[in-house]
């Protein structure tokens, strides 16, 4: 028995011996490589202006090192800059993440993480609003997409099981043609490219090509994000997320050509809806506000903002009403036309520059 005993006691001392190295091994912590050099100029995530001229200074932490050169580069592309210097006149905004090369004398080369957010040096014009007609709408639309194509208003709704395509009177509101959209889907933002119309859906990164004339599904696509509004621009369509990113899509594939982030002096313009291209600009709502962005395509800067306060009065009406979400233009006519989700009133509009009141 006292053997039997002896022998409990010492596997006992065994496995106590062996949790205690076990928890000195896990608590030893992993070498670290020493970083010999550090960015102290500009600091990481600092915010600056398009045109402003950044100063990148790297100091060395050991004194038997020096630094040789540096050189910034922006997703693989070095910046133009003279290795310590970027001028940043021809950059778009949004925020760069860059990859800072440090050179070291002892032949070794230090790659370091750094990021800078760039405002737009745009001071956006002011436009008001001045009502020039009012037409009669469907005060059971709840409006996602609205263009205007050889003088015929078409219109997109919402709301699982409410959701249509349509061809609408402009004068009198009467809807023409509709079909209505799979009650799996939330209709959102449509546009046209060669007498097919384009839709997207919500949330379900789908979205459907109809005939123009007769209505008919003739394609489907998918896309990697929400979908929210849609426009065209020549043959290519654009289209937001609600997210203050702009996508740019072929077509055919519906792929991505290229993107721009919206940022006006103050920062990015996050909650971009309802999208029209006019004349060279891109307008778009701000969801659950009453502005229009009028935005430079190519770069995102923010060139202007259409308030367009009051143009509905709410008080007015006992049922239910929900935000600003439509703009159509009719390059013929030059008139811009603005309706809302469940609106019973579609606006023609002129726009006018605040500084003219």
């Amino acid at each position: 028995m006292n053997q039997f005993k002896s022998l409990i006691f010492f596997i006992a001392f065994i496995g106590l011996f062996s949790c205690d190295s076990s928890s000195e091994k896990k608590k030893k912590p992993s070498p670290r490589v020493k970083s010999l050099s550090k960015i102290t100029e500009p600091r990481n995530g600092v915010r600056k202006t398009i045109g402003d001229t950044i100063e990148f200074n790297v100091t060395a932490n050991d004194t038997d090192v020096q630094i040789d050169s540096i050189q910034v580069s922006n997703n693989g592309e070095i910046l133009e800059s003279n290795q310590s210097t970027w001028y940043t006149n021809s950059e778009s905004p949004g925020k760069k993440d860059l990859t800072i090369s440090v050179y070291l004398n002892n032949g070794s080369v230090e790659k370091k993480r750094h990021s800078v957010t760039l405002l737009s040096d745009i001071e956006p014009t002011r436009y008001t609003y001045r009502v020039t007609n009012t037409y009669t709408h469907d005060p059971d639309a709840f409006t996602e997409g609205l263009f205007i194509k050889d003088g015929e208003l078409f219109e997109s709704t919402g709301n699982h099981g409410e959701s249509t395509l349509r061809r609408v009177e402009l004068k009198t509101g009467n809807v023409i043609q509709s079909i209505d959209i799979s009650s799996d889907y939330f209709g959102e933002g449509i546009s046209i490219v060669d007498d097919k119309i384009y839709m997207l859906t919500y949330k379900k990164r789908s979205g459907f090509v109809f005939d123009k004339d007769s209505f008919e599904q003739i394609g489907q696509f998918s896309y990697p994000t929400e979908g929210w509004g849609m426009t065209t621009k020549d043959d290519t369509l654009i289209m937001s997320d609600g997210t203050y990113i702009i996508r740019f899509m072929e077509p055919e594939s519906f792929s991505e050509v290229r993107q721009i982030k919206v940022y006006d002096q103050n920062g990015p313009i996050d909650y971009l809806n309802e999208l029209e291209y006019v004349n060279g600009d891109l307008f778009a709502v701000r969801w659950q506000t009453e502005l229009v962005y009028i935005i430079d395509p190519d770069t995102g800067k923010v060139k202007g903002i259409l308030d367009l306060e009051g143009i509905f009065d709410y008080s007015l009406y006992d049922r239910r009403i929900d935000v600003l979400n439509g703009i159509a233009y009719n390059e013929k006519t030059d008139k811009y036309y603005i309706t809302g989700k469940w609106w019973p009133k579609l606006f023609e509009i002129q726009l006018i520059a605040a500084n003219n009141i």
